[in-house]
Protein backbone atom coordinates (compact mmCIF):
# COMPACT_ATOMS: atom_id res chain seq x y z
CA UNK A 1 0.00 0.00 0.00
CA UNK A 2 2.87 2.37 0.76
CA UNK A 3 4.16 2.30 -2.82
CA UNK A 4 0.66 2.76 -4.18
CA UNK A 5 -0.04 5.82 -2.04
CA UNK A 6 3.37 7.42 -2.43
CA UNK A 7 3.03 10.82 -4.05
CA UNK A 8 -0.75 10.68 -4.41
CA UNK A 9 -2.46 13.86 -3.26
CA UNK A 10 -5.33 12.96 -0.94
CA UNK A 11 -7.77 15.91 -0.73
CA UNK A 12 -5.08 18.24 0.52
CA UNK A 13 -4.02 15.64 3.08
CA UNK A 14 -7.17 16.46 5.06
CA UNK A 15 -8.04 12.84 5.81
CA UNK A 16 -6.96 12.37 9.43
CA UNK A 17 -6.64 8.58 9.16
CA UNK A 18 -4.35 8.96 6.16
CA UNK A 19 -2.20 11.54 7.98
CA UNK A 20 -1.90 9.30 11.04
CA UNK A 21 -0.94 6.38 8.80
CA UNK A 22 1.76 8.47 7.04
CA UNK A 23 3.12 9.81 10.32
CA UNK A 24 3.22 6.30 11.77
CA UNK A 25 5.08 4.97 8.71
CA UNK A 26 7.68 7.76 8.82
CA UNK A 27 8.03 7.37 12.60
CA UNK A 28 8.58 3.62 12.34
CA UNK A 29 11.11 3.91 9.51
CA UNK A 30 13.11 6.51 11.43
CA UNK A 31 13.06 4.42 14.58
CA UNK A 32 14.14 1.30 12.65
CA UNK A 33 17.12 3.19 11.20
CA UNK A 34 18.18 4.45 14.63
CA UNK A 35 17.82 1.05 16.28
CA UNK A 36 19.67 -0.71 13.43
CA UNK A 37 22.79 1.13 14.61
CA UNK A 38 22.49 -0.81 17.88
CA UNK A 39 21.54 -4.12 16.29
CA UNK A 40 18.05 -3.96 17.82
CA UNK A 41 14.56 -4.38 16.46
CA UNK A 42 11.72 -2.17 17.70
CA UNK A 43 10.27 -5.07 19.72
CA UNK A 44 13.65 -5.84 21.30
CA UNK A 45 14.01 -2.15 22.19
CA UNK A 46 10.54 -2.13 23.79
CA UNK A 47 11.32 -5.25 25.82
CA UNK A 48 14.68 -3.84 26.96
CA UNK A 49 12.94 -0.60 27.92
CA UNK A 50 10.30 -2.40 29.97
CA UNK A 51 12.95 -4.44 31.78
CA UNK A 52 15.05 -1.33 32.38
CA UNK A 53 12.18 0.75 33.80
CA UNK A 54 10.72 -2.03 35.95
CA UNK A 55 14.14 -2.92 37.37
CA UNK A 56 14.69 0.77 38.20
CA UNK A 57 11.47 0.53 40.25
CA UNK A 58 12.78 -2.67 41.91
CA UNK A 59 10.05 -4.78 40.29
CA UNK A 60 10.95 -8.43 39.70
CA UNK A 61 10.44 -8.85 35.95
CA UNK A 62 8.92 -12.10 34.69
CA UNK A 63 8.26 -13.04 31.08
CA UNK A 64 4.49 -12.81 31.58
CA UNK A 65 4.74 -9.35 33.17
CA UNK A 66 6.85 -8.24 30.20
CA UNK A 67 4.26 -9.59 27.79
CA UNK A 68 1.48 -7.72 29.60
CA UNK A 69 3.47 -4.50 29.97
CA UNK A 70 4.52 -4.36 26.30
CA UNK A 71 1.30 -5.86 24.93
CA UNK A 72 3.38 -8.37 22.96
CA UNK A 73 1.92 -11.88 23.02
CA UNK A 74 3.71 -14.35 25.34
CA UNK A 75 5.14 -16.59 22.58
CA UNK A 76 6.61 -13.61 20.72
CA UNK A 77 7.94 -12.20 24.00
CA UNK A 78 9.68 -15.52 24.65
CA UNK A 79 11.27 -15.47 21.17
CA UNK A 80 12.44 -11.87 21.62
CA UNK A 81 13.92 -12.74 25.02
CA UNK A 82 15.72 -15.76 23.56
CA UNK A 83 17.29 -13.51 20.90
CA UNK A 84 18.27 -10.88 23.49
CA UNK A 85 19.81 -13.63 25.59
CA UNK A 86 21.87 -14.82 22.59
CA UNK A 87 23.12 -11.23 22.22
CA UNK A 88 24.03 -11.33 25.94
CA UNK A 89 21.81 -8.32 26.67
CA UNK A 90 19.61 -10.13 29.21
CA UNK A 91 19.77 -13.06 31.61
CA UNK A 92 16.86 -15.37 32.42
CA UNK A 93 16.76 -17.35 35.63
CA UNK A 94 14.25 -19.33 37.64
CA UNK A 95 12.30 -17.44 40.28
CA UNK A 96 13.24 -18.29 43.85
CA UNK A 97 9.54 -18.28 44.73
CA UNK A 98 8.07 -20.23 41.79
CA UNK A 99 10.37 -22.40 39.64
CA UNK A 100 7.86 -22.26 36.75
CA UNK A 101 8.44 -18.49 36.45
CA UNK A 102 11.42 -17.09 34.55
CA UNK A 103 12.86 -13.81 35.90
CA UNK A 104 14.48 -11.51 33.35
CA UNK A 105 17.33 -9.11 34.07
CA UNK A 106 19.48 -6.81 31.97
CA UNK A 107 23.17 -7.56 31.73
CA UNK A 108 25.59 -4.65 32.00
CA UNK A 109 25.86 -4.73 28.19
CA UNK A 110 22.05 -4.70 27.88
CA UNK A 111 21.74 -1.72 30.21
CA UNK A 112 24.46 0.19 28.34
CA UNK A 113 23.02 -0.46 24.89
CA UNK A 114 19.50 0.49 26.03
CA UNK A 115 20.70 3.75 27.60
CA UNK A 116 22.64 4.68 24.44
CA UNK A 117 19.70 3.76 22.18
CA UNK A 118 17.09 5.64 24.23
CA UNK A 119 19.31 8.74 24.35
CA UNK A 120 19.61 8.68 20.56
CA UNK A 121 15.87 8.08 20.10
CA UNK A 122 15.08 10.98 22.47
CA UNK A 123 17.50 13.35 20.67
CA UNK A 124 15.87 12.46 17.37
CA UNK A 125 12.42 12.95 18.87
CA UNK A 126 13.41 16.41 20.14
CA UNK A 127 14.43 17.40 16.60
CA UNK A 128 11.12 16.14 15.20
CA UNK A 129 9.05 18.09 17.73
CA UNK A 130 11.14 21.27 17.99
CA UNK A 131 8.66 23.35 15.96
CA UNK A 132 5.49 21.79 17.36
CA UNK A 133 3.44 22.85 20.38
CA UNK A 134 4.01 19.68 22.38
CA UNK A 135 1.39 20.45 25.02
CA UNK A 136 -1.40 20.83 22.46
CA UNK A 137 -0.24 17.73 20.56
CA UNK A 138 0.03 15.69 23.78
CA UNK A 139 -3.47 16.79 24.89
CA UNK A 140 -4.99 15.91 21.52
CA UNK A 141 -3.24 12.54 21.38
CA UNK A 142 -4.48 11.71 24.89
CA UNK A 143 -8.05 12.56 23.81
CA UNK A 144 -7.65 10.37 20.71
CA UNK A 145 -6.23 7.48 22.75
CA UNK A 146 -9.05 7.74 25.31
CA UNK A 147 -11.60 7.71 22.49
CA UNK A 148 -9.99 4.70 20.84
CA UNK A 149 -9.97 2.86 24.19
CA UNK A 150 -13.63 3.74 24.76
CA UNK A 151 -14.62 2.55 21.29
CA UNK A 152 -12.66 -0.70 21.59
CA UNK A 153 -14.46 -1.55 24.83
CA UNK A 154 -17.85 -1.02 23.13
CA UNK A 155 -17.09 -3.42 20.27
Amino acid sequence: MDGYCKGIKRDGDEDIGYLIWRIFRFWQRGKHKLLDEFGLTTSQFEILGAIYHMSEQKIEVSQIILSQETEIDPMTTSTILRNLEKKELILRRESKVDTRVRIVELTDAGRKIFVKAIEKVKRNQEKVFENIDKKILRDQLRILLDELNRLSKNQ
